[in-house]
């Protein structure tokens, strides 16, 4: 059957629409779906800074927008620069335990400690709860528990 559109003009405008509500879906899927996380470690044992010089550092790109931290974690492991190694907890989640090889000695009462946010704070949260946000930076030092990193708790973290 041959379907004329000179009378009514409604298969025409059938297809208009249907292609305008197409793209419209297609454009707010893009919006709302990636967000890119930058990963940072410093290494050395309460090395008490935030900043630059980094031991190790790499850029996970098109996250979904409720990525936590684990998920970009399992993603920059995708990449040469970055690895890790964890112990689960049922109740808690993910306990981070190695960072590209260095292991966090509990004996020793170390730990891989996260820091985030736009003054880069440790998180209330673990890697399994923390929700990184867009072009977040997120920094993993390794600190003991029985001391404090040797910073100034004034010290605004400048973004280096």
């Amino acid at each position: 059957a041959v379907v004329s559109t000179q009378s009514t003009g409604r298969p025409h405008y059938f297809f208009v629409m249907i292609y305008r509500i197409l793209t419209l879906l297609f454009a707010l899927t893009a919006l709302a779906a990636a967000k890119d996380v930058t990963i940072v470690v410093i290494e050395k044992l309460n090395a008490g800074r935030k900043g630059a010089p980094y031991d190790g550092k790499v850029l996970v790109k098109d996250m979904a927008d409720d990525a936590v931290l684990f998920e970009v974690m399992m993603e920059a492991q995708n990449t040469l620069d970055f690895s890790f190694d964890y112990t689960s907890h049922k109740s808690w989640g993910a306990f981070i335990t190695t960072i590209n090889g260095i292991t966090a000695e509990s004996s020793q009462k170390e730990y891989w400690q996260i820091l985030g946010g736009p003054k880069r704070r440790p998180t209330q949260f673990g890697a399994s709860s923390y929700i990184p946000t867009d072009g977040e930076e997120i920094l993993f030092r390794l600190v003991t528990w029985d001391r404090e990193p040797g910073e100034d708790p004034t010290e605004e973290y400048s973004g280096n």
